[in-house]
């Protein structure tokens, strides 16, 4: 007998679901893209155990009869293409013929439809490769999809499932794939009862975009459009101020697919070159319309990738596009203000009223003024995503409590940074809770310079004799004379090593001193990213970060670490910590996850290129380099310093 078998029905399916079902989010993209299809102008959906438990998506597209629905189920039946010239002409999301045939062979699943013109829907349930009806049922017109038990026959693939957040945020990175680009469509997302999105019917791409990500950030970003044969490109680019730790914000849209290509990244990337940080990532939505003769999206499995006909026509029109906007319009970075006057004067007024009626006392603290240094031991409650409910206000740095819960007044204000190194003190004694930050003393047992404190966890002894010579040049480097010749210290570079040494050591034991703000800074934060924060309520105790929730989108910034709080902007620092335990999943090696933050804390507060220092400041650098551990090399792993002995110097002088 030969060796080649014809594979069964069943286990054809789950092959072929395993390459376009890859996880909950897989199953959001094929359902909401077929009522796309249908004509739908709302989708709503409800998620329960991020996918596990249900998937449910309803549409009021325009349904299906009893043939339909029968056939809706089988493999490669579509209503999409008739042959092959539909393949270079394709003018809708879907066309494979595949998506509700493969998330049968992992699911339990079940449709329930019914067409405009018709009185009476029909349901049918497709389990374990048996599929029961269609037979009538009520229904309103449209289609209703429930997913059920997602890859309970391939338990393998359920076991790489992550958490019910992590989950969460894939599915609403793939929502607003599709919906950004979709105006006329409303869309609903539920996780369990909470509302994560409620997406209105949007006149423009600024304001969908705001739906999602908040107006701070849709109003910053800058229009373009640019037209030429046979190709549209319109777009919101973020000016070189608006970039990201992340490399997510890059949002592009052919014919209103979401796809990822290397031409147009490469084509953004160039745009950006020379006024961005290289680290940094820029924010863009790039929308697309081309004929569909020019472009081939049937070349993966998931369509999200394309082949152009001219690639170099397409990379040429997107650089130019964002660079003529660039050309004529101010990048100059914009001085952040309170909303109006008199705002600012009433959120003041209310702060200090609260704060002489409560007096310097903590709500959580009975009679103990508050430690803001220590984290307090873990709830036994649960989850962090119950904690939300469950909190009272101002407890525990990094828990969000109830926005109706009474907390303190604060009276920290948003400065300038300081022109020199010198950090607020971190004072031994507890601060009470309200009491108002006091500016450094010689009676701060902390001391008063964030370089005199930095390093302590990974300090060596100081050698005896005095400190070598040094100057700065080009407000960027240090060069100092050493007994062997001299060396080149890349001052920030050297400062977020010492800075990351000083955060370690001092989250080690706890002792991250929290400073609380006078006005809490409120943010928009999307509901999947609230359960990130939730989640990791616990990291950002530790930190000296307290949030409480502001809103059904937005958290309130009540207090921030006193290391950074006179060099970092809290709520960009917040912005790119969300990106970072975003990135991180559900569940990560908490080592690896506390040196991202800490590295991403002592990188946002080191000084940086370009900034002059004081004869004091730079005597400070060289000393520490000399005490602390590791100063070699940055914690990125980039050098600190460049040696060069005095033999090399001769060489290069010709006298050897």
């Amino acid at each position: 007998m030969g060796q080649i078998r014809v594979l069964p029905s069943g286990l054809v399916s789950r092959i072929a679901a395993g390459e376009c079902i890859e996880r909950p989010a897989s199953v959001i993209k094929e359902l909401v893209e077929n009522a796309l299809d249908a004509g739908a102008t709302r989708v709503d959906l409800r998620v329960v155990d991020g996918g596990r438990e249900l998937i449910e998506v309803v549409d009021d597209g325009v349904g299906m009869d009893a043939d339909d629905l029968a056939l809706s189920v089988a493999q490669h039946a579509t209503s999409k293409i008739r042959g092959d010239d539909d393949l270079f002409n394709i003018q809708t999301l879907g066309f494979r013929g595949e998506a509700l045939a493969s998330i049968a062979a992992v699911s339990r699943l079940r449709i329930v439809s019914r067409t405009r013109d018709s009185d009476v829907g029909h349901e049918i349930w497709v389990e374990g490769g048996q599929v029961r009806g269609p037979r009538p049922c009520s229904a309103p017109p449209g289609t209703t999809v429930e997913v059920r038990d997602l890859f309970y026959p391939v338990p393998a693939r359920r076991k790489f499932l992550r958490t019910p957040q992590t989950e969460m945020g894939h599915i609403t990175e793939q929502l607003a794939r599709i919906a950004i680009p979709q105006l006329a469509v409303a869309f609903t997302l539920r996780h369990r009862d909470r509302v994560i999105h409620r997406l209105e019917v949007a006149t423009d791409h600024r304001e969908r975009v705001s739906g999602f990500y908040g107006p701070e950030l849709a109003q910053a970003l800058l229009p373009i459009r640019r037209e030429g044969t046979g190709m549209l490109v319109q777009g919101l680019v973020g000016p070189p101020a608006e970039t990201r730790s992340a490399g997510k914000w890059e949002y592009v849209f052919v014919n209103g697919r979401y796809v990822r290509d290397r031409f147009i990244s490469h084509a953004i990337r160039e745009a950006y070159r020379g006024l961005i940080d290289p680290s940094r990532y820029p924010v863009a939505f790039i929308f697309l319309t081309i004929e569909p003769a020019r472009v081939d999206v049937n070349v993966h499995p998931t369509k999200i990738e394309v082949r152009w006909q001219d690639s170099n026509y397409v990379h040429g029109m997107v650089l130019a596009a964002i660079r003529e906007r660039f050309l004529t319009s101010p990048l100059d970075h914009r001085l952040r203000t309170p909303q109006s006057d008199e705002d600012y004067r009433e959120r003041v007024r209310t702060a200090m009223v609260e704060f002489f009626r409560r007096g310097p006392v903590g709500p959580c603290s009975g009679t103990e003024p508050r430690n803001h240094g220590a984290a307090e031991p873990p709830s036994h409650e649960g989850g962090g995503a119950g904690r939300l409910a469950r909190q009272s206000g101002g407890c525990t740095p990094g828990v969000l409590p109830s926005a109706d819960s009474p907390g303190p007044a604060t009276n920290r204000g948003k400065g300038p940074p300081p022109a020199s190194l010198a950090a607020p003190a971190c004072p031994a004694r507890p601060a009470p809770v309200g009491e108002p930050n006091r500016p450094p003393t010689d009676q701060d047992e902390s001391g008063a310079s964030l370089l005199a404190s930095a390093g302590a966890a990974g300090r060596r002894a100081a050698p005896d004799k005095a400190p070598p010579r040094a100057i700065q040049i080009h407000d960027s480097y240090l060069v100092v004379q050493t007994e062997e010749g001299l060396m080149i210290i890349d001052q920030h570079a050297l400062h977020e090593r010492l800075l990351y040494e000083d955060l370690r050591g001092r989250i080690a034991e706890n002792k991250l001193v929290s400073q609380r703000l006078l006005m809490p800074s409120v943010l928009p934060v999307p509901g999947d990213r609230l359960e990130v924060l939730e989640a990791h309520a616990d990291l950002l105790a530790r930190l000296g970060i307290e949030l409480t929730a502001a809103g059904p989108h937005s958290v309130a910034l009540q207090s921030f670490p006193a290391l950074l709080a006179d060099r970092v902007d809290p709520e960009d620092f917040l912005r790119d910590l969300l990106d970072v335990l975003v990135e991180q999943g559900g569940r990560p090696d908490p080592d690896t996850l506390i040196h991202q933050v800490l590295d991403l804390m002592a990188c946002k507060a080191a000084v940086k290129a370009g900034e002059p220092l004081n004869p004091q400041q730079i005597a400070l650098l060289v000393e520490q380099h000399q005490r602390v551990d590791r100063s070699s090399h940055c914690p990125h792993g980039r050098p600190t310093t460049l040696r060069l002995s005095l033999r090399d110097l001769e060489r290069q002088f010709k006298r050897r």
